[in-house]
């Protein structure tokens, strides 16, 4: 009976030992678990604090940039979070603080700076220089500030938001180029349909002239902003006219806005058909060779931003590439304007073809045999002689 006590005596003691261990073996795996973890969260707020201190360091430069942020002391002066000044503490100099406010009951021998933050000066605080709070308040409560109290109320990350674009990747920029390829493409293809004989007369106008041509459309691109103010400022000067303008601006604009495309897309067809020459013995229509011209010009032109882009990764290189394409292209571009401008968007040889001013058609050989002199004194021009049968004798 004893021996039965006794073992069921031991049981909840040999119970209570082994739940005692397991919970010695939780604890201690706890506590490794911990420590384990801990570094792991000092990383990732070492990792915050670092990101949060350099968006602050650009913001602050930002605003140095500033007229109204030009008494900010650098960036390295600004210390994060709150601060307190006491009469136990006083402090020399300037105090910068940023997202954070200060608060002073002491001394302050200098200025101070809060960026997203508060400058409260409680009663026997003493800020001998200036006070600016940007994003914040500067407020007395029973202290003195004997400078100067400047407080933006815009909050500092909406009042200044610069930043800075990225630059286009190199995909990025073959899409861009293939875009306006295909633009032109189909300005070209229109042009072609519907106004032929225009883009004719401009590309003529060029091979009289090409020298004439870009001076002439160098002389327009100086004079566009001159004449459209003239233009507005004369229909200014009527009382009618002002409420014409904002319809003569946009008219303008597309005006010139036209001349420029038609222009280029002329240059491009004269480029293209150096390279793509009709054969004599072709059975091509015109309209389709000036086509396949203006398709290889237009390669040709884009090509070079197609270049340029493509070395986009390389930023000599593309900056190089870039500045020949915009070269070739302000070139194209302003031979076209002139040569638009000369021909008059290509109606100059519509109206010459019109009034029958062109060359002469040459008659034929017969009508030359018969031709005399205008009658003179009294001598008449000699009649042609009319076909007369003969008559055969038997």
């Amino acid at each position: 009976m004893a021996r039965r006590i006794s073992a069921a005596a031991t049981i909840p003691v040999v119970a209570l030992a082994l739940i005692s261990s397991l919970s010695t073996v939780a604890a201690a795996q706890a506590a490794a678990t911990s420590r384990s973890a801990r570094p792991v969260a000092t990383t990732t707020q070492l990792q915050n604090q670092r990101t949060m201190s350099d968006r602050l360091r650009r913001q602050i430069e930002q605003m140095r940039a500033r007229p109204e942020g030009s008494r900010l002391p650098p960036a390295d002066s600004f210390t994060v979070g709150p601060r307190a000044i006491t009469p136990t503490t006083p402090v020399t100099g300037s105090v910068a603080i940023a997202e954070g406010s200060l608060d002073v009951s002491g001394h302050l021998d200098g200025s101070a700076y809060v960026i997203d933050g508060d400058i409260v000066v409680h009663s026997g605080g003493v800020i001998s220089g200036d006070a600016v709070s940007i994003g914040g308040r500067v407020l007395l409560d029973g202290g003195r500030i004997d400078g100067e109290r400047l407080t933006l109320s815009a909050p500092a990350t909406e009042a200044i938001r610069a930043q800075a674009v990225p630059p286009l990747t190199t995909w990025q920029s073959i899409k861009l180029v293939l875009g306006w390829f295909a633009v032109l493409a189909i300005i070209g293809l229109g042009v072609l349909i519907f106004a032929e004989p225009n883009m004719d007369g401009v590309v003529e106008a060029m091979e009289e002239s090409f020298s004439r041509a870009f001076w002439f459309g160098l002389l327009g691109e100086i004079m566009a902003l001159p004449v459209l103010a003239l233009l507005v400022v004369g229909l200014v000067l009527t009382l009618l006219g002002i409420l014409l303008v904002p319809f003569a601006v946009v008219a303008y604009c597309i005006a010139l806005a036209g001349l420029l495309a038609l222009g280029f897309l002329a240059v491009a067809r004269l480029t293209g058909s150096f390279w793509s020459r009709r054969d004599a013995r072709s059975t091509t229509t015109p309209r389709s060779a000036n086509l396949r011209a203006l398709f290889v010009g237009l390669v040709l032109y884009m090509g070079l931003w197609m270049l340029a882009a493509i070395f986009t990764w390389q930023p000599m290189a593309g900056a190089i590439l870039r500045g020949v394409a915009l070269a070739v292209s302000w070139v194209a571009v302003t031979v076209g304007l002139g040569a638009a401008m000369l021909s008059r968007a290509g109606t100059r040889r519509l109206a010459a073809r019109s009034r029958g001013t062109g060359p002469a058609r040459r008659p034929a050989p017969e009508d030359l045999a018969w031709q005399t002199p205008t009658p003179v004194t009294g001598v008449t021009a000699a009649r042609r002689p009319a076909a007369t049968a003969v008559k055969e004798i038997p």
